[in-house]
């Protein structure tokens, strides 16, 4: 014989199972903890992910090699200048062309060749077009005590002044007081190239006061491009190019002497 379909019971036939007191049958349960669950949000909001490292912000800046012991200044205006106008020459003419517009006459105890004030290059700039503000955090004469005697110290204080006074005509912003990183970070971001003033113990080993142009900023570094290039070290232009700085250490060395001077000139187009 063949088998049957159940039989209708007394009511009818076969019904499904019913469902239960609050809605319809349940599929089986999980486990006694039930299947893996995502993360509850926190007592302040959903689960938050490991806070990530920002992007490194970099820019590129072509290097010029200065070609003399004083011409650091110069050449990071030059640098400056090319990032933002391809056109603008990089070479030894216009490199002691803007020394002898920016120069201090003296200032290392040397003696010889004095190098570039935040002042001179900043007007340097101004004449060409580009729009510099300058951080200094004295007002007394930059670099003054490198001089070897008081009537060296009056000339670099008689050029200051006259530098001042042409720098409040053409109207360039000069503000005192320290610049920290993150605030120098912060301008890099608004579009300023930074030529900082720094000592180059950290970098070169020595204590000559020196300028320098930052490319970048990231978690844990300030890149710059450093003109001094040692070539009787082996050094090449590349290796001064993006050089990686320890954010720590670019505080430590953005400063020159006892008294740690510091001078940025901010570099806009």
């Amino acid at each position: 014989m063949s088998s049957r379909a159940p039989k209708a019971g007394p009511k009818g036939p076969a019904r499904a199972p019913k469902a239960g007191p609050k809605g319809p049958a349940r599929a089986p349960k999980a486990g006694p903890k039930g299947p893996a669950r995502a993360p509850k949000a926190g007592p302040k909001g959903p689960a938050r992910a490991k806070a990530k490292r920002k992007t490194a912000s970099r820019r590129r800046v072509p290097h010029y090699r200065q070609t003399t012991d004083f011409t650091c200044g110069p050449s990071s205006v030059m640098m400056a200048m090319r990032f933002f106008d391809p056109a603008s020459p990089m070479d030894r003419a216009t490199e002691l062309a803007l020394w002898r517009e920016a120069t201090t006459i003296f200032m290392g105890p040397s003696g010889g060749h004095g190098g570039c004030g935040a002042l001179g290059l900043a007007l340097a700039l101004r004449r060409r077009g580009y729009r510099p503000e300058i951080h200094l955090n004295h007002r007394d004469v930059l670099l003054g005590d490198r001089a070897r005697s008081s009537e060296r110290r009056e000339i670099m204080r008689v050029l200051q002044a006259r530098d001042l006074a042409e720098a409040k005509r053409r109207r360039i912003p000069i503000r005192y007081g320290e610049l920290s990183v993150p605030a120098l970070e912060a301008a890099f971001e608004k579009g300023a190239l930074p030529i900082v003033l720094c000592n180059t113990r950290h970098i070169h080993g020595d204590t000559a006061a020196h300028w320098i142009v930052v490319t970048g900023f990231d978690d844990a570094h300030v890149y710059v491009n450093d003109p001094w290039v040692a070539l009787d070290e082996g050094k090449r232009p590349r290796d001064m190019t993006d050089r990686p700085v320890e954010r720590q250490a670019f505080q430590r060395m953005a400063c020159y002497g006892k008294k740690r001077e510091r001078a940025v000139v901010l570099v806009r187009r």
